[in-house]
């Protein structure tokens, strides 16, 4: 699942999934970098002009459809939409 690019479409407590932890993040796209059960995962992003990384928690597990992905980390759920076609990252 390395160099995959997605939306994001929320981040949700794990404790209380209805409810939004993080709106600021959400509409952003991402680059998936090292998202694997048991590994740090990092969320790449462009903010203005400068590519930025948010690293997740340890993840827990990971439920993905052809166009939905759901990364569980020790503190959050987040909840991706995949983006097909998408040319490998720009930022190496």
């Amino acid at each position: 699942m390395n160099e995959e690019v997605a939306i994001i479409e929320g981040v949700f407590d794990l404790l209380l999934p209805e409810v939004p932890s993080s709106r600021h993040r959400w509409g952003r796209k991402v680059w998936l970098r090292d998202i694997e059960v048991g590994s740090k995962g990092k969320l790449i992003f462009l903010e203005d002009g400068v590519f930025t990384v948010t690293s997740l928690s340890r993840i827990k597990s990971i439920k993905r459809t052809s166009e939905q992905l759901e990364i569980y980390t020790n503190s959050s759920i987040y909840k991706l939409r995949l983006l097909p076609g998408e040319p490998e990252s720009q930022f190496e």
